[in-house]
């Protein structure tokens, strides 16, 4: 286990702005178009006196990036490739950060439950259109177990008639799903974001499988534990924990704190969500 050195906390904190370090950390794009990373980024600074430069894209490129020592630190979510990447030399460690659950979006016409797995057998079975990112990232990589949470192989060719992937990001992702009246998956914290709303509404917000738990990884600067990385992940699970449970979208919290993220069911958000519709 990392031991993190709090006089090394203490000691950044008194730098000035203008003489501070820069640390770079990787991190998934909901956490920058949520609007929570503005706030992470102001709190840090404040507490530390370091900068973080945030360089985003999904899971699979910043971890990457972590383990070709580019980055620092990483925030994603995909735990199982987080641990992997661990288990194989690529990062430090891995430690659970906050959590904010998916949701799948669909037609506000549309009649389906609001139970993930009956939600997805009707897309299959009534081949409604459903839009993939379809980029490695953490939501495609969730996307993908929950149909095989499901019993579905949206790999399988006769899925090609109702299955498609956009191959881009969340936002361009929505946008896609909206103009074909489709299906799709999103985190709640974009989803609330996303000033594009058009058409579609939250649809399955209810099983295990949307949950969706961030995770922040220490990366290594040669061969030793970087001391930035741990910096970052010793206040991210400290203090910045208060910045997580603090933030809000209109008068969502559509983060939950380590404290709270292991509640059983969906996140309030989720309940919110499908009981509008």
């Amino acid at each position: 286990m990392i031991r993190f050195v709090l006089p090394l906390l203490l000691v950044l904190a008194s730098a000035t702005v203008s003489t501070a370090q820069i640390i770079r950390v990787g991190g998934t794009t909901s956490v920058r178009d949520s609007g929570l990373l503005a706030e992470l980024q102001e709190a840090f600074t404040a507490d530390t006196g370091m900068e973080m430069q945030f360089i985003v894209g999904g899971t699979g490129r910043v971890l990457k990036l972590l383990e070709a020592q580019d980055v620092s630190a990483a925030l994603v979510h995909d735990r199982l490739s987080e641990e992997m990447l661990v288990a194989g030399g690529g990062a430090v460690a891995r430690l659970d950060v906050m959590r904010n659950d998916f949701i799948i979006l669909g037609p506000a016409e549309s009649q389906v439950p609001n139970d993930v797995t009956p939600l997805l057998n009707q897309i299959a079975d009534e081949r409604l259109p459903f839009v993939s990112r379809g980029d490695n990232s953490g939501t495609h990589k969730a996307e993908l177990r929950i149909w095989d949470s499901a019993g579905i192989d949206v790999e399988d060719r006769s899925a090609r008639r109702w299955y498609r992937k956009s191959g881009t990001g969340q936002g361009a992702t929505l946008n896609i799903a909206s103009s074909l009246d489709a299906f799709v998956l999103a985190d709640g914290a974009t989803w609330l974001a996303f000033e594009n709303k058009a058409n579609l509404v939250p649809k399955g917000c209810f099983g295990e499988s949307l949950a969706n738990v961030y995770g922040v990884l220490i990366g290594y600067d040669d061969e030793a534990p970087d001391a930035q990385g741990q910096v970052f992940a010793e206040w991210l699970t400290g203090p910045g924990q208060r910045v997580i449970a603090e933030f809000k979208i209109g008068d969502m919290s559509p983060f939950l704190p380590l404290a709270d993220m292991t509640r059983e069911g969906p996140m309030p958000t989720a309940e919110a969500f499908c009981s509008q519709y």
